[in-house]
């Protein structure tokens, strides 16, 4: 959740939710969820993240990217 410490990622998890997010349009460029917003929802949660709402789900890839991985 937004504002709890976000583990590392292994290169590979960092890899395909980089590839994730990059596909994923923003929400100002979007009305509603694109197929694209659920399938990086997937990727979240295999990570062990379950976002509310596309909002909450962008937040926590950017957390998660910026934080880099091991």
């Amino acid at each position: 959740m937004p504002g709890t410490p976000k583990r590392k990622l292994t290169r590979e998890e960092w890899d395909e939710l980089d590839i994730q997010y990059s596909n994923t349009p923003g929400l100002a460029d979007v009305f509603s969820a694109s197929g694209e917003h659920y399938l990086l929802v997937a990727v979240l949660n295999r990570l062990g993240y379950y976002p509310h709402s596309r909002e909450e789900a962008l937040q926590i890839t950017e957390e998660l990217l910026s934080n880099g991985y091991e």
